[in-house]
């Protein structure tokens, strides 16, 4: 058998794609890691890596090495973790994107802690630029448009299509604003942008006469908000906002809908532990029984 060392550094190199990642991620040398790839390709008589441009890409028996090299040191990096948390009982470190986390994780998480009140569990933020699996998390909800890291597996929660929403006190100062043509009229709220609106008002087939107006927020937690204050109408994620919807602080307005590009996935590693798939069983039950209720009264 090669040495671990070499092994080791194949892997990175082979999962990043770059050996200059591999030695920042190893924390050695540009060098070592090319020596120890050497050595594997000199142990086993064959070609592992070809360098293309200023990356490598592994050969194909270096491709089926590297993904089960993966998969094995995961394997004992989770175990590594299970038995610390053993010491200190089960936990569970979620990271969320603040919109998932206040609007519809939250409200739920009692119901899973009384289910499994011998879980520990930590929620913290998951900023949008964050793309890589954390090592201090089990767990990452996100909305995300690319694809999935090689050393992760993603769950759909569900899609990021948005409907028109507002609060009842804000129908009541506007009157009906049961069509498109209606919707154009009123106040709108834009989360980082105005082209989600233009592509809802493309899709219900009104034609816009002038630019689109209306406050644009930072994210989907301050427009949100600002719905429910009265301020406008949003395009929101349904399923997101639906304990909103059922304590009538927002109403949605059109059944008409539009899908941006990405969805809502729940991430773990490739190789999770018992109390994650724990936790994701449940979500996907929640996200399931939320499927079956009417989005309008």
């Amino acid at each position: 058998m090669p040495p671990l060392a070499s092994l080791r550094a194949f892997e990175a190199a082979a999962r990043l794609r770059s050996v200059t990642k591999a030695a920042a991620e190893l924390n050695v040398t540009h060098p070592a890691i090319s020596h120890q790839i050497k050595q594997l390709e000199d142990h086993f008589g064959v070609q592992m890596v070809q360098r293309v441009g200023r990356g490598i890409v592994p050969t194909p028996i270096g491709e089926q090495l590297s993904n089960l090299l993966t998969d094995s040191f995961q394997q004992i990096e989770n175990f590594c973790d299970e038995i610390i948390r053993s010491k200190k009982g089960k936990t569970l470190s979620v990271a969320s994107v603040a919109s998932f986390a206040s609007r519809w994780l939250i409200p739920r998480l009692p119901k899973f802690m009384a289910a499994h009140p011998d879980i520990d569990i930590r929620v913290i933020y998951a900023p949008h630029e964050i793309f890589e699996m954390r090592s201090d998390c089990d767990v990452v909800i996100r909305y995300q448009a690319h694809p999935v890291a090689a050393n992760e597996v993603g769950v759909e929660l569900f899609s990021g299509e948005s409907r028109p929403l507002c609060s009842p006190a804000f129908v009541a100062r506007y009157g009906d604003l049961s069509t498109p043509e209606k919707i154009a009229r009123v106040p709108l709220l834009h989360d980082n942008d105005r082209e989600v609106w233009a592509s809802w008002f493309k899709s219900a087939g009104v034609e816009l006469n002038a630019p689109l107006a209306g406050i644009v927020y930072e994210d989907f937690n301050l427009m949100s908000t600002a719905a429910i204050a009265g301020h406008g109408v949003a395009l929101c994620p349904v399923e997101l906002v639906r304990e909103d919807i059922a304590q009538n602080n927002l109403v949605v307005l059109s059944d008409i809908g539009v899908k941006c590009d990405g969805n809502y996935l729940l991430l773990h590693r490739k190789v999770p532990s018992n109390t994650v798939l724990t936790f994701r069983d449940w979500m996907l039950k929640e996200v399931k029984r939320d499927a079956g209720k009417p989005a309008r009264d």
